[in-house]
């Protein structure tokens, strides 16, 4: 790929930063930052301005939800991914409805993490539609009017919530029966008037306005 992506690592624990830049060597990621906390990460995300932030959740300096609510707040279009020891549904919840664009554990196999990191990169969803239904009870508790500087179109909100099923634009397209092409416009369109980074948020975003209930993914996401 001759284009190269920006990368922040914020894990507590410098053998860790190291293992992951080792891994990152010599591949389109460069790694322009570390921090050692979630306040410090949040500075250095702010400064360098980041295409992709890698960051731990249980830190001495503060935990890794607030970092990643302060930076997708800074910087909305920088993409956070966050790697954790703990496989909890719960941290995985909070941190979708924090703005993380997936959950991945530090147990994963370097090929794997790259290719997750290239993934959300392209604005591809990582989550399964069950972690994304488990998220949304937990953003379902927080909803918030939603103030657009320009609403949705009817058709923007059909292909919002095939999004938020995880379908891709191919089957979106089958489902609506339009093209491809189509579809990836109208999802651009629809991230841009959200004002959010990823097709995740806007499910999230989605699920926010009671776009789409628990009872709509099940039932949507047959169409696999």
């Amino acid at each position: 790929m001759s284009s190269n992506y920006t990368v922040l690592l914020v894990d507590d624990h410098a053998i860790v930063r190291g293992g992951v830049k080792a891994m990152l060597r010599g591949t389109e990621f460069d790694v322009i930052g570390e921090a050692s906390s979630g306040a410090e990460g949040i500075r250095v995300a702010e400064e360098k301005k980041p295409d992709l932030v890698l960051l731990d959740i249980r830190m001495a300096g503060g935990d890794g939800f607030s970092a990643l609510v302060a930076i997708k707040a800074a910087l909305p279009k920088t993409v956070v991914l966050m790697l954790s020891t703990y496989d909890n549904p719960t941290y995985m919840a909070r941190a979708v409805a924090g703005g993380a664009a997936g959950y991945l554990l530090k147990g994963i196999e370097h090929e794997a993490l790259r290719d997750a990191m290239r993934a959300v990169l392209r604005g591809e969803q990582l989550l399964s539609t069950q972690d994304l239904i488990r998220s949304l009870r937990v953003v379902g508790e927080a909803a918030q009017a939603a103030d657009l500087i320009e609403p949705l179109t009817k058709r923007e909100e059909e292909v919002l919530k095939l999004m938020a099923t995880g379908l891709t634009n191919r089957e979106m397209g089958g489902v609506l029966f339009i093209s491809e092409g189509t579809v990836k416009t109208h999802v651009e369109h629809i991230i841009g008037k959200l004002g959010v980074s990823d097709r995740v948020q806007a499910a999230v975003w989605a699920a926010r306005q009671g776009l789409i209930s628990e009872a709509d993914l099940p039932k949507l996401s047959t169409h696999h």
